[in-house]
């Protein structure tokens, strides 16, 4: 466990700043003009700046995140994308995130009442409940803020996250009947694998970067990106990178698996982590 002293703290805050401040110029860059102009919905998370770059994250994401009839999870299958984008929790203090996450989440218990079928527990009932909760509000709900959430919720939101990380790097998390349709795009490739964890951390919530974890895992895995070896993207490739199975196995809010029944899907990715850079680097 990591104690902050306030030199520490310090020393995060203005680290933080410096990569929020980074993030934001660079998504300044990717907004046109004639996106500014156009109207935005709050609840939306297909927002009018990158309709077509969200759409076509959730498509292909979709159905590693199944609900169940007549509800969606879109604002979770494109946090395993772009985990920085905003819908419930847009323009909220975190406070105000949490009391939203409560509303949505017992506007969606009540549905499920209603429809003759209460929420059950089950991967597509749990997806439905968080479907539009987006990672700030995810984290609320992880983390329990205001003392608003159940253990099982916090548990839920807990796993969610993880999931969504462990996509984002290329390992698979979802349905069993799933996975033969899941390609990993960093196969033979630590140095890519690497390098889509620090951008998946950087995006991350900003109280999630709050923390003394964040800083010492985000300044871990720059540390490993760096002393890999040289420039040539050949040589980076079969870099070692020393403690990145711990890195990258520390990336999301600390939480349980319990709920989930598969042991694929509770694999700690660590491990598979740590195997593929050993026979990379043996």
């Amino acid at each position: 466990m990591i104690i902050a002293s306030t030199s520490t703290n310090t020393a995060m805050s203005a680290y933080t700043s410096a990569v929020d401040a980074k993030a934001a110029a660079d998504a300044q860059k990717r907004v046109t003009q004639d996106d500014q102009a156009k109207p935005q919905n709050d609840d939306s998370v297909s927002l009018s700046s990158t309709s077509t770059d969200y759409s076509n994250s959730i498509a292909g994401n979709a159905p590693f995140f199944p609900v169940r009839a007549g509800m969606n999870a879109d604002a979770l299958v494109l946090g395993a994308s772009k985990p920085g984008a905003v819908s419930s929790s847009k323009d909220k203090t975190f406070a105000e995130v949490a009391a939203d996450a409560r509303k949505r989440m017992d506007e969606k218990y009540a549905l499920m009442t209603a429809s003759g079928k209460p929420y059950t527990g089950s991967d597509e009932d749990r997806n439905a409940l968080m479907g539009d909760l987006d990672r700030r509000s995810l984290n609320a709900v992880a983390t329990n803020q205001g003392g608003k959430f159940t253990t099982q919720e916090q548990a839920s939101a807990q796993a969610l996250m993880r999931q969504q990380a462990r996509l984002a790097t290329g390992y698979y998390s979802g349905p069993a009947d799933q996975q033969k349709n899941w390609k990993d795009p960093f196969i033979n490739d630590p140095f890519g694998r690497a390098t889509a964890a620090l951008a998946f951390m950087d995006n991350m919530s900003p109280e999630e970067k709050a923390t003394p974890e964040w800083l010492s895992q985000h300044l871990s895995l720059e540390a490993a990106l760096n002393q890999s070896g040289g420039t040539d993207p050949a040589e980076k490739k079969t870099g070692h990178f020393h403690n990145l199975a711990e890195i990258l196995a520390g990336v999301v809010t600390d939480g349980s698996d319990s709920e989930q029944s598969s042991a694929t899907s509770n694999a700690d990715p660590s491990v598979e982590i740590l195997k593929k850079l050993q026979s990379l680097t043996s």
